[in-house]
Parts: structure tokens; C-alpha cells; sequence
């Protein structure tokens, strides 16, 4: 038998409506994934106080994505043995209280260490919401609030840039970090006051989770979805770090056409919102492979170049395909993990967050080569899985 789980120093609940709770979740997640985007407008700025080169700047997004990578494989896993609500809110706390520390960091090498233990303890909250999230609301709202929470992995990469290019010509670069703080506090505070869940009967563990994923990366279908996983956000940052590169080539001089440049994406994620009817009539695997093939192509319009009504065309394009593959592939994953489903998602994150880490890197290195061959190189790269999810459709087949 399950049990709730009873935590006394945690309050009883009070946000109980199943579209509260999915509301509280909703902004719980766009606060902390933003964290992985805000600084993409900052490098310059950052690069300029400090006197370093946009490369060595670069590292306090891509410091952050590496030890994101690594705090998935150890958060979800600990929400099997501590009140998930508890592990949520001692993320928001943590990312609050290092995003101080980063404001007042007094070099580049001191930012990037604190921009890492962020990337670390800022998992604690996505995909252990993901979990949390089904266990609490009806059936009748479930497949809705899992696709909108979802979708606020990309959402974030808008609202993340959106939040640090209306904040720093006002106030600096460091209060883009200092103006978050009070807002996940805020959104802690409800946190710890959402509904109590279930406990799993036999709770992972870490050695047990890598274990599991060191025999599922066997498995040709986990492999197909662990590729996409590792291209979704490595193309993702990497096309709006370029983005932010090529803005004056643009023709986005300020923050305000900067911010315009980041608009388009909006509408391709609430396509996202809709993939669950498109898996359900083709499945994940063609839905994938057609969804990654978008994507692609958005990027190969924006490699183009020509009006600039062209570029934000293909962006919409593109961010739309990925919001897509995204659910396509969660739902390989779970298809294919069985019964392991928490190490499968671990691995997914794991991956998620690696690619988040090599996208500015990427982006960085192609800079010099001008933007579109970053974007047809990013194009290349999601040929990778569109072709990985079409061979895996012919397996099911």
C-alpha cells in the first residue's frame, strides 16, 4: 500500500483546486528554467564589466547546463524518499539565495561558480513537478496541465530573454539575477502549501537509478529518444545565443527589437499544447520524426537570410517542430523504460541538460562563421533524430 507523505514542518495544504495547483506548477517551472535562458542577452554584458572575451563569458550559461545535467539524476530520485513538496521548495530557496551570490559576484570565475551550484540545485523543481503533477490532478485535466506544463520548458527560453532584456538597460545585468529572488520566494511559499502525495512502495536510489539507465541505453528505442533529447535544447539555446549574436546584422539594435526577434516563438509553443492529439492519431514516432524534420526546416529558412520577416518566420517554424518533438519524445521514453520510468526520465533530463550546455559552446564556436551557418549546422544536427525516430517507427511497424 502507498502512503501519503507526512512532513509536520510543512503546512497544511491550502492550494487544493486542481487548476491552482497547475497554475503554482506552471509558474514554479518558468521561474527556474528561465534561469537556464536569462543570461543569453547578458554574455556581452557580462564579457564587457569583466574585460574577458565573449567565449569565457558564454560559460555562465553553459556552467549552469552542465551541473543541471547532473542535479537531474539526483533530485527526482530524492522525491522518492522526502515530500516532494519539500524538494521543490528547497530548490526555489536555493536558486533565490544563489542568485544573490551571483548578482554580487566580483569576477567572471566567481559568477560562473555560482551560476554552477545554480544549474545544480535547480532541478529539484522541473522534473520532479512532471512527476508530482499527474498524482494530484483528475483525470479529466490531466493530459491538458501535463502538455501546458510542458511547454514551459521552451516557454521559459522567451520569458527567460524577455525578463533579462527588459531588466538590464535599466538597472544593470546583476538585478536580471537580484529581481528573480523575490519571486521564488514567493512561489516557494505556495509550494510547500500544495497537496500531499503518494510515496512510491519500493522509492529509488541513486546507485539503483544509474544502474537501470546502464541497461536501458541498450534498448534501440531509449536510444532514439536519449538522441533526441540531447539535440532539443542544444539547437534550441544554441539558435538564440546566435540570435543574440546576430542582432545587429538583424537589424536589432535595442532591447526592444531584440526582444521582438524572441516574439515568434510564442505561437510554435502553443502548437505544443497539441501533440498529445497528434501522438495519439500517428504515434510518437512519426510525430517525432515529422516534428524534428519542422524544426529543421525552420532552421534552414533562417539560414536563408533575405527580409528579416523571413528569419522570424523560420524561428516560429522551428520552435514549433521542437514543441512538439518535445512530448514525442517523453512518450518514447516512457514507452520503451517499462516499469523504470524514473531512471528513463532521468536520463532524458540528464540529457536535456547537456544539450542546454553545449548549445552556447556550439554557438560560440560558429560565431565567426556568421548566422546562418550556425543555423544550417543546427538544421544538420536535428536530421540526427528525424531520422532516428523514423527508423523507429519501422521497428514498431
Amino acid at each position: 500500500m502507498t502512503a501519503l507523505v507526512h512532513n509536520e514542518a510543512l503546512p497544511r495544504a491550502r492550494v487544493e483546486r486542481p487548476v491552482a495547483v497547475t497554475a503554482v506548477l506552471i509558474a514554479a517551472v518558468l521561474l527556474v528554467v528561465s534561469h537556464i535562458y536569462v543570461t543569453i542577452p547578458l554574455v556581452p554584458h557580462v564579457a564587457d564589466e569583466y574585460g574577458t572575451t565573449l567565449t569565457a563569458a558564454a560559460w555562465i550559461g553553459s556552467g549552469f547546463g552542465f551541473t543541471f545535467a547532473v542535479g537531474n539524476l539526483v533530485f527526482p530520485t530524492l522525491s522518492d524518499h522526502v515530500d516532494p513538496r519539500a524538494v521543490m521548495a528547497f530548490g526555489l530557496v536555493a536558486l533565490a539565495v544563489t542568485g544573490v551570490l551571483a548578482g554580487l559576484a566580483p569576477n567572471l570565475p566567481a559568477l560562473i561558480a555560482a551560476r554552477a551550484v545554480q544549474g545544480f540545485v535547480a532541478p529539484a523543481l522541473p522534473p520532479v513537478a512532471l512527476a508530482y503533477l499527474p498524482r494530484v490532478v483528475p483525470d479529466r485535466i490531466r493530459p491538458t496541465a501535463i502538455a501546458v506544463l510542458s511547454s514551459c520548458f521552451l516557454l521559459a527560453g522567451i520569458v527567460g530573454q524577455a525578463w533579462a532584456l527588459s531588466v538590464q538597460p535599466v538597472l544593470g545585468w546583476r538585478w536580471v539575477l537580484w529581481g528573480m529572488v523575490p519571486l521564488l520566494t514567493v512561489v516557494a511559499l505556495l509550494v510547500v502549501r500544495l497537496p500531499a502525495t503518494a510515496r512510491p512502495d519500493v522509492p529509488g536510489s541513486f546507485a539503483g537509478v544509474l544502474g537501470t539507465l546502464a541497461g536501458m541505453v541498450r534498448r534501440p528505442q531509449i536510444l532514439i529518444a536519449y538522441t533526441a533529447a540531447l539535440t532539443i535544447l542544444l539547437t534550441f539555446v544554441g539558435m538564440y545565443v546566435a540570435l543574440q549574436d546576430a542582432s545587429a546584422e538583424l537589424g536589432a539594435s535595442g532591447a526592444v527589437t531584440s526582444l521582438l526577434l524572441r516574439l515568434p516563438g510564442l505561437p510554435g509553443i502553443v502548437v505544443g499544447w497539441f501533440a498529445g492529439t497528434f501522438i495519439g492519431r500517428f504515434g510518437p514516432h512519426r510525430t517525432g520524426a515529422a516534428a524534428f524534420l519542422l524544426a529543421a526546416a525552420g532552421l534552414g529558412v533562417e539560414a536563408l537570410g533575405g527580409p528579416l520577416w523571413l528569419t522570424l518566420a523560420g524561428s516560429a517554424v522551428f520552435v514549433a517542430g521542437l514543441a512538439v518533438a518535445v512530448p514525442a519524445a517523453v512518450t518514447v521514453v516512457a514507452m520503451a523504460a517499462g516499469p523504470a520510468r524514473g531512471a528513463g526520465m532521468a536520463g532524458y533530463a540528464f540529457l536535456i541538460g547537456a544539450g542546454a550546455s553545449v548549445g552556447p559552446l556550439l554557438a560560440g564556436a560558429l560565431s565567426g562563421a556568421g548566422f546562418a551557418v550556425t543555423c544550417g549546422v543546427l538544421a544538420a544536427i536535428l536530421l540526427i533524430p528525424a531520422i532516428a525516430f523514423a527508423a523507429g517507427s519501422r521497428m514498431n511497424t
